[in-house]
């Protein structure tokens, strides 16, 4: 399978580059290059205990960075240094982009949620760490503050720790099924003004009688909004016959 590499590699570009600048511990500045020849076979191999990096074969002891092999349809990300991948560590790179937190875990793969076939989003995945829980997003980024996974909102603390109780808090404000003419303000007032508001013709006439027939006109009551904020969106349908605005979910931002 041919494989290609982006390479997120320390500041200064020489002929190796190669250099590494700390910030504080555990951090370092990185710049991105990449390597799109196809020639260029790149693999992290385990060796005597170790996981090696290795270019054409060759192990690259010499390399310090954040590495990114990619496959068909996903990537892995590893941190390198001197060669071989950091395992059951975490670091901190700041790129042009900003600084961001990884966890490389026993095989040296950073934690993140999984991407597929180039549909990506804000989804994070829950990984434990040392018996605490964090969240990961598909950049392999430590979360902080509201995100969603799959199946519900959830909230992480400054340090990037689950907080089960603001999660339910959050959780409940969204629950599938709830019925409110003030939902818009109510939503206001918890998750702050949202960054956008996205309109369609809604196909949920959530409060249709069993009796009436699902005309077009009928269709025709009912409105959608999407609100987005910045990691999350919800949506909501509105009677706009009635004023009564009913909760079809939250989850993450599908990302183009």
């Amino acid at each position: 399978m041919k494989r290609s590499i982006k390479i997120m590699l320390t500041a200064g570009l020489l002929t190796a580059l190669i250099l590494i600048q700390s910030f504080g511990a555990g951090a370092v500045n990185a710049e991105e290059a990449s390597t799109d020849n196809a020639d260029v076979k790149c693999k992290i191999v385990k060796q005597d205990g170790e996981y090696r990096y290795y270019e054409n074969d060759t192990f690259r002891e010499d390399f310090t960075g954040l590495v990114k092999i990619d496959d068909e349809d996903t990537f892995e990300l590893y941190y390198v240094e001197n060669g071989k991948a950091i395992t059951n560590s975490w670091k901190t790179v700041k790129d042009e982009s900003g600084k961001f937190k990884y966890y490389f875990g026993k095989s040296g793969k950073a934690y993140k949620a999984e991407s597929f076939a180039g549909m990506r989003s804000t989804r994070v995945e829950i990984k434990t760490v040392n018996k605490k829980k964090y969240g990961f997003d598909e950049n392999g980024h430590m979360a902080k503050g509201l995100w969603a996974t799959d199946t519900k909102l959830v909230y992480f603390n400054k340090n990037g720790v689950y907080n089960k109780k603001a999660s339910k808090k959050y959780q409940k404000a969204v629950k599938t099924g709830k019925k409110s003419k003030s939902m818009p303000k109510k939503l206001k007032k918890l998750f702050g003004k949202p960054k956008k508001i996205k309109t369609t013709s809604s196909c949920n006439p959530f409060d249709l009688d069993p009796n009436e027939d699902m005309t077009n006109d009928v269709l025709n009551r009912y409105k959608g909004y999407t609100y987005i904020y910045k990691n999350i969106s919800i949506s909501l349908t509105k009677n706009k016959k009635t004023g009564v605005y009913y909760m079809d979910g939250a989850g993450p931002i599908d990302l183009e």
